[in-house]
């Protein structure tokens, strides 16, 4: 089995070129498992990057040449306002539309950028523990974020197949820095995770 996938990823990166410092990490690694662990990895990249990895590293290697010319891959390219429409909350067409987005909450999944701490705005702590509002206690701003998610995770649930309903969730993904890492796990254990998964 190891010997399959360590065969698989270096075929990927053969393909792909300029790759012999990982190829050569791969062949010298002491570990198995930690072998295992990067040739899965490449062989999940290259399924799930559009094209495969060869053409990424190709359109890479083409926009990084052109940087380097100082040419501008929109030169040809003429900006334009794109047609829309414009929804008011109440009118039919408002209606038909959200109707549309909520079927396709069951695929959504949420990112919060939350990098930073709250020194700017007084507060001593992670700008995701800021308090919404001074009327509840602990009312803080991840809360009020979690509580939205599990709002489109009701209105999702009628969408979701019935064999799919006990493993359905709305996935949160907390981008987080070396300052606010420790104290977002902390808050996020101290309110057992705000009921999400």
């Amino acid at each position: 089995m190891e010997g399959s996938y360590a065969n698989e990823a270096i075929a990927i990166l053969e393909s792909c070129g300029f790759q012999d410092e990982l190829i050569q990490m791969i062949r010298s690694s002491q570990s198995a498992a930690n072998k295992q662990r990067i040739c899965e990895q490449i062989i999940r990249l290259n399924k799930v990057t559009p094209t495969g990895m060869v053409k990424y590293c190709e359109r890479a290697r083409t926009l990084l040449e052109s940087s380097k010319k100082g040419e501008n891959p929109f030169d040809k390219l003429n900006p334009e306002v794109p047609n829309g429409v414009f929804l008011k909350p109440g009118q039919p067409e408002f209606e038909e539309m959200e109707y549309e987005g909520v079927k396709e909450l069951y695929k959504t999944g949420f990112v919060l950028i939350a990098g930073g701490l709250g020194e700017r705005l007084g507060y001593s702590g992670i700008k995701i523990d800021l308090p919404v509002c001074t009327i509840e206690q602990d009312y803080c701003y991840l809360k009020f974020y979690a509580q939205y998610i599990h709002a489109c995770y009701d209105r999702a649930m009628p969408f979701v197949k019935d064999e799919h309903k006990a493993s359905f969730y709305i996935p949160l993904c907390i981008m987080v820095s070396d300052d606010t890492h420790d104290r977002t796990v902390s808050l996020l254990r101290r309110y057992n995770y705000f009921g999400l998964g």
